[in-house]
C-alpha cells in the first residue's frame, strides 16, 4: 500500500513547480514532468491549488502537435508587491516592485523632511495612498520598506546615527506610526546594493561605492549582502583620507565624504550639473578639480579594496556624469595607487540609477517572500 506522501515532500513539490514557473516565461503541464520528474498528477494537484492561491494564472494553448492543445501555465508576478520608500532632506521617494522586481508604480514628492511627528503622519497618509493603489487590481502589498540615510540597529529597530537627517535615535515605531502595513527599514546604501545584486546576479564580492552629495557605500560577499553585526559595513565615507583634513559631519576630520562627495567639485554659487556641464567644454580649472577629485574616490576605492579584494560598482549622483573615459582613467588610477599591483577585477557604474535605494529596499520583503515560496 503506497504511503501518504509527507508534508515535507508535498511542500518540495509544490516550491520545485512553483519556483520553475518563476524561472521560466511559461509552462506546460508535460514540460514540468519533463524537467522536474514529477508525475502528472502530482503536476496537476499543485498546479489547482497555486492557481487557487493566485500564484500563478493560465496562459495560452500551445500549438497542437497531433492531440489536443496544451495550456501553459505562468507566474503571476502581481500576486504580491513591495514598496519602499526613501526619505530624503528634500523629497519623498516611492516604489513598488513586483516578485520580479519589476518596477510597477513610483511617486517622488517634494516634501522637506522633518524629524517630527507631523512630517511621519503626513508621509504615513501618502504611503498608504500608494500602496492602496498597487492593491486595486487584486494585489496585496507584502510591506514597507524606508531607506534612510544612517545606521540601522542591529534589530532594525532605530536609526543609531542619523547625523545627515539629524534623527539619531528615532524609531520605526515612530516613523511608521501612521502606515497600515507591516514595516521595516533599511540603511540606503545597503538597500542600493540589493538592488545592484538583483539586476546582477553573477556578483561575487564587490565594494559598492555611492557618490551622492553625502557618499556611502556597502559590501557585498559571497553573492550576498555583507552588513555586519553593527549593520555598517561599507560605511566608507567615515574612512580617514587626510589626516587632520576637511571637517566631516561626523565630528572627525578628513573623512572621506568631505572628498569625495560631487558637491567639493562646483565653485561658489555653480550646480553640480552646471560643473559637469563647463568641465564638457574643456575648461582647464574645472579639469583640475576634477583631477584631483577621481584621484580622491581612486583612493578610497583602494583603501576599500584592501579589505575586500572585490569588484568596484560606482553609483549616486555623481555616476550619471562619469562616462566610459572617466571610468577608464578612475581605473587606471586605482591600478596605479594599488599596492598590490594590477588584478582582475571589474570596475564600472552601477546597473540601476533611477530612486535605486527605493528599489533595492521594497526587494527585501520579496527575497523573503520568494523563499518562502519557492524555497531557497
Amino acid at each position: 500500500m503506497t504511503s501518504t506522501p509527507s508534508f515535507a515532500v508535498k511542500e518540495h513539490n509544490r516550491n520545485a513547480i512553483a519556483r520553475y514557473l518563476y524561472a521560466h516565461a511559461h509552462a506546460t503541464k508535460q514540460e514540468l514532468e519533463r524537467e522536474l520528474g514529477l508525475s502528472l498528477p502530482t503536476i496537476t494537484q499543485n498546479l489547482r491549488m497555486l492557481d487557487g492561491e493566485g500564484l500563478i494564472t493560465r496562459g495560452a494553448l500551445q500549438e497542437s502537435t497531433g492531440g489536443r492543445k496544451a495550456r501553459s501555465y505562468e507566474f503571476n508576478a502581481r500576486h504580491r508587491v513591495s514598496i519602499g520608500v526613501s526619505m530624503r532632506p528634500g523629497d519623498l521617494v516611492l516604489c513598488a516592485v513586483d516578485l520580479h522586481g519589476n518596477v510597477i508604480a513610483e511617486a517622488d514628492r517634494a516634501i522637506p523632511y522633518r524629524n517630527t511627528n507631523a512630517y511621519y503622519q503626513r508621509i504615513g497618509g501618502i504611503v498608504n495612498d500608494f500602496a492602496a493603489e498597487t492593491e486595486k487590481d487584486g494585489t496585496a502589498a507584502l510591506g514597507v520598506v524606508f531607506s534612510v540615510q544612517g545606521i540601522v540597529s542591529a534589530d532594525g529597530t532605530a536609526i543609531t546615527f542619523g547625523a545627515i537627517m539629524g534623527n539619531t535615535g528615532l524609531t520605526l515605531d515612530v516613523i511608521s506610526q501612521s502606515v497600515h502595513y507591516p514595516c521595516i527599514m533599511i540603511r540606503d546604501c545597503a538597500a542600493s546594493a540589493m538592488a545592484e545584486l538583483w539586476a546582477d546576479p553573477t556578483l561575487t564580492d564587490a565594494v559598492c561605492i555611492y557618490l551622492d552629495r553625502r557618499p556611502g557605500g556597502a559590501v557585498i560577499v559571497g553573492g550576498g549582502l555583507h552588513q555586519g553585526p553593527n549593520q555598517c559595513n561599507g560605511a566608507i565615507e567615515h574612512m580617514c583620507l587626510v589626516p587632520n583634513g576637511k571637517a566631516c559631519y561626523c565630528g572627525n576630520r578628513g573623512c572621506m565624504d568631505a572628498y569625495c562627495s560631487p558637491e567639493t567639485l562646483p565653485e561658489d554659487y555653480e550646480s553640480i550639473p552646471g560643473f559637469f556641464s563647463v568641465l564638457e567644454q574643456g575648461e582647464t580649472h574645472h579639469r583640475e578639480r576634477m583631477d584631483e577629485w577621481l584621484e580622491r574616490v581612486a583612493q578610497a576605492i583602494v583603501n576599500a579594496r584592501t579589505m575586500i579584494a572585490g569588484d568596484v560598482i560606482i553609483g549616486g549622483e555623481a555616476a550619471q556624469y562619469l562616462d566610459d573615459g572617466d571610468i577608464a582613467d578612475l581605473r587606471a588610477r586605482v591600478e596605479r595607487l594599488s599596492p598590490f599591483g594590477t588584478d582582475r577585477f571589474v570596475l564600472r557604474k552601477s546597473l540601476r540609477s533611477d530612486h535605486q535605494d527605493a528599489v533595492g529596499a521594497a526587494l527585501h520583503p520579496v527575497e523573503a517572500y520568494l523563499e518562502d515560496i519557492c524555497g531557497k
